[in-house]
């Protein structure tokens, strides 16, 4: 990158300012790297001046490039037919040349063959003139070369019609001479170091501005605990699974919510007060949904839903 930033530096030393998407175009290097290397030497100072704009070219689709190198797909129908008086048949025609469907339409609206329907056999497909000039492959070629010379707009409209170019937004830099410009790239220092100091070195060295505003390094975050990890997972095997979380801001639970409910036996040993608390205030609860009460009363006696009670 630093190659490339002095070749910037000297193509500047001789013009007043360029674009740098003429100045990648003149040094053959891609533009984004030569983006970079600009905004590598507005990083040191005042060397360079920049001023960014947004502009809109053709650039050809894959099918495009296909048809700068090979030929249109009208031109590689005519192509594919041999010499009058022979012709092709016109399922054969359709079957061996890419994209025939659209050439073939394009040939024939530009005169180039002509089709006998009632010939023996099946329709066949003849030349209809000795040479063509194929505009559209000269077109594309030129486009691939960002050159519009000689390209109409109907024909631009056409093309992206046909899909064998698309309007491309870049966003280049208009670069100038800086205050301190100068074709020798001087390495910033970035660190006051105790040898600098104890040699007085630091008087003579550039040193890069600091950047007040660059984000500081996140500091390491904690982790989940192995426990809440797997109560992580167990929530939602049971939220998958179609249940529902009950609030969970009622620290004190009656026993049928807690054990009835849940179709715990009577005689379980989590019901003991050594495994469970039990207050005298309230001592008891009766706010139950009449019904609910029944259904677990009967499958709790008498058995339910698969269960012998």
């Amino acid at each position: 990158m630093a190659d490339l930033g002095e070749k910037v530096l000297k193509c500047l030393a001789d013009r007043d300012g360029f674009d740098t998407l003429d100045i990648a175009k003149e040094l053959n290097v891609d533009h984004q790297k030569t983006v970079g290397a600009v905004k590598s030497l507005l990083a040191l100072g005042d060397v360079i001046a920049c001023e960014q704009r947004n502009s809109k070219h053709w650039e050809l689709t894959a099918e495009g490039h296909q048809v700068a190198e090979k030929g249109s797909h009208e031109a590689l129908i005519f192509n594919y037919l041999p010499s009058p008086p022979k012709g092709t048949p016109h399922a054969e025609l359709m079957k061996s040349v890419p994209n025939a469907k659209v050439g073939f339409s394009k040939a024939m609206s530009s005169g180039w063959i002509k089709m006998d329907k009632a010939a023996e056999g099946g329709p066949l497909v003849f030349r209809k003139t000795d040479s063509i000039d194929d505009t559209v492959q000269k077109c594309c070629q030129l486009i691939g070369d960002l050159t519009l010379e000689g390209i109409t707009e109907k024909q631009l409209t056409e093309y992206k019609k046909r899909k064998l170019i698309t309007e491309v937004e870049v966003d280049s830099f208009y670069v100038t001479k800086g205050s301190n410009f100068s074709t020798n790239i001087s390495k910033q220092e970035t660190e006051l170091t105790p040898e600098m100091i104890t040699s007085g070195s630091w008087k003579e060295k550039i040193f890069k501005p600091y950047n007040f505003d660059a984000l500081g390094i996140m500091p390491t975050s904690g982790h989940l605990h192995p426990l809440l990890k797997v109560r992580t997972q167990f929530r939602q095997i049971f939220l998958e699974l179609g249940f529902t979380e009950m609030p969970t801001n009622n620290y004190i639970e009656s026993s049928f919510w807690n054990f009835d409910a849940l179709f715990q036996p009577q005689q379980h040993p989590a019901r003991d007060a050594h495994d469970t608390f039990f207050i005298s205030n309230p001592e008891k609860t009766e706010t139950f949904p009449s019904d609910y009460l029944e259904r677990v009363k009967k499958v709790h006696s008498e058995g339910g839903y698969g269960s012998q009670g």
